[in-house]
């Protein structure tokens, strides 16, 4: 994996984040948006597809003037059986180059499936079975897909509230024979791993020894919330101290390391307030900047 420019620590769009995007007190080194959430997608076949508000196109011109923006997909449905959608990936290129995106990333999951009635869309990202048919179908697509956009595509680890029987890899094993295919790499959301630890499905010291960390290009951050006796990967709020510590553990150990993203809902947002992610933003770069796996 080529090495990639280091952004810093970068927060996702969310649009009440907007006053504070276009004043001079904006604490982070570039911004993350999921452009399926800044497009109107009428659906395949339709002329035009999608539509986009003039004032989303001039927010983003006038971000992409100040920082870098990277593009975090969740419709791509890299985990499908069925082709992928070339009017989506176009579009999706089409913005990856007008924003000058260093790489793009997706969930290793699907949202997309064919059924007897045609396609459906799930409306949300579903995680894949770990076993050698996963591998066997997703590679191909990944490089296919990688050489379309003509960028680095990174899979982001999923969140799982219960063990899949019968499963023969493990999420690191699969995410490593991934990377081996065209430009994949992973995008290692320690609080997505977290979820996993806090609700019995994972081991994380196991999860991370297993998992190629070179090929790390991005980390995600985010706060989560009980509900039901499940810890729910809710972006509700300022990381735990056990995602702090396994940020401050793991970001030294990611050779090719580009960026560090803290996630938060609009609706936490003023929960959070400005100076609570001001102190997110400056607390993953002491993670950033430590050598020995703990921040000085």
């Amino acid at each position: 994996m080529t090495n990639p420019p280091k952004l810093g620590v970068g927060v996702l769009y969310q649009p009440v984040l907007d006053p504070l995007l276009r004043s001079a007190d904006w604490p982070a080194d570039y911004l993350e948006i999921i452009p399926d959430t800044l497009w109107h997608d009428a659906g395949r076949g339709t002329q035009p597809r999608f539509d986009v508000d003039k004032d989303v196109r001039s927010m983003l011109e006038g971000v992409r003037e100040r920082m870098p923006i990277l593009m975090h997909g969740i419709g791509l449905s890299i985990g499908s059986s069925e082709p992928l959608d070339e009017e989506y990936v176009e579009q999706f290129r089409s913005w990856a180059a007008w924003l000058d995106c260093p790489w793009v990333s997706e969930h290793l999951a699907y949202s997309a499936a064919e059924t007897d009635e045609g396609s459906v869309v799930a409306g949300l990202t579903l995680p894949v079975p770990l076993e050698e048919s996963t591998v066997d179908l997703i590679g191909p697509r990944l490089a296919h897909l990688s050489g379309l956009l003509g960028l680095p595509v990174a899979l982001e680890n999923n969140v799982y509230y219960f063990r899949t029987p019968g499963e023969t890899l493990s999420e690191p094993e699969v995410l490593n024979r991934l990377c081996a295919w065209g430009e994949g790499s992973i995008l290692l959301d320690v609080h997505n791993l977290y979820v996993n630890v806090r609700n019995g499905v994972m081991d994380a010291d196991e999860y991370l020894r297993a998992l190629d960390l070179t090929a790390v290009r991005e980390i995600h951050i985010a706060g989560g919330m009980e509900i039901d006796n499940f810890y729910v990967d809710a972006h509700s709020g300022i990381p735990p101290a056990e995602v702090w510590e396994l940020l401050d553990t793991v970001a030294p150990l990611c050779s090719n390391l580009g960026g560090v993203t803290f996630e938060v809902l609009g609706s936490w947002f003023d929960t959070v307030g400005a100076d609570g992610l001001a102190g997110v933003i400056d607390r993953a770069r002491v993670s950033l900047a430590a050598p020995d796996g703990r921040p000085s």
